[in-house]
């Protein structure tokens, strides 16, 4: 299983862009769980690269 709080859909590899795990290579197909706290974790993650401009 996989659990994840936010996504990303500019860089993410999991349910956008490259799609990591539905890749025909990958041998593992987790069970995906995002959005968990998505909008704390959003915060989060807006407030830390802000603080490393």
């Amino acid at each position: 299983r996989l659990y994840y709080a936010a996504s990303d859909p500019k860089g993410g590899a999991v349910e956008h862009g490259p799609r990591f795990f539905a890749q025909p290579t990958c041998h593992h197909r987790p069970e995906l769980y995002g959005g968990i706290r998505e909008s704390e974790a959003a915060l989060l993650l807006r407030e830390f690269f802000q603080a490393r401009r």
